[in-house]
């Protein structure tokens, strides 16, 4: 066997691989840090009084695109494709309302009538982009909107999954455990996704929910043969 495809040229490969991912996310979180640093620098009104909320939404937008960029999406045909792609798209939708990201004036007009703005805020809370008419308005929070486009495509990447291993979709969705307490995790605390009365703990437990729901979808295989083992049992 050639050593450049042997175990070791493999082995090689995979920690140079890490090494620059590393790199990698070591350069986006010093970017991310001098963003921080240079916009409280430059502005007086703001002042941070609880540090961790401003690491928050940078544990959503980094622990979002990581698991994006290392999920690969299984090839399917056009109708398992389009049941996926469906049912994500609801999700994203139902996640987008749940979080206040997209409103809807059904029964009477939205307060404030017509509005386009941009708010400015520390980087990962701002800038914030609000458009919309007196029915419909989308409030757009850079973490918010990268944090349900992970859960989104992750959901999409599982489903993909599920609907080559079944031919209902839903049917699919259900028998994979890991994807079925994943999806529904975020929608059962929906009001905790930055609706929660709970304004003390609203910042934390949605964080906590979003962490949790991210490391479920995308070791999804591992809890569901987990749980399936354990029932088995």
């Amino acid at each position: 066997m050639s050593e450049a495809y042997g175990p070791l040229a493999r082995v090689r490969r995979l920690v140079l691989a890490e090494t620059a991912a590393i790199r990698w996310w070591c350069l986006v979180l010093s970017v991310e840090f001098v963003a921080v640093v240079a916009y409280l620098a430059t502005t007086s009104t703001v002042t941070v009084t609880e540090p961790r909320y401003v690491v928050y939404p940078f544990l959503w937008i980094n622990a979002g695109v990581w698991a994006m960029v290392r999920t690969e999406t299984t090839s399917v045909d056009r109708r398992q494709w389009a049941v996926a792609a469906a049912l994500a798209g609801g999700y994203l939708v139902a996640l987008l309302v749940a979080g206040g990201t997209l409103q809807f004036g059904i029964g009477e007009p939205l307060m404030g009538g017509a509005v386009a703005s941009i708010h400015w805020n520390i980087p990962g809370l701002g800038p914030i982009v609000v458009y919309g008419t007196p029915r419909v308005r989308l409030s757009i929070i850079p973490f918010k909107v990268v944090g349900y486009v992970a859960m989104t495509y992750l959901v999409y990447a599982r489903l993909l999954d599920a609907t080559r291993a079944v031919l209902s979709g839903a049917l699919g969705l259900l028998s994979c455990v890991g994807c079925t307490f994943s999806i529904l995790l975020p929608l059962l605390g929906a009001t905790t996704l930055f609706g929660s009365t709970l304004t003390g703990l609203a910042w934390d437990l949605s964080t906590l929910v979003f962490l949790v729901t991210v490391a479920l979808l995308y070791w999804a295989d591992e809890v569901g043969g987990a749980v399936a083992r354990r029932l088995g049992h």
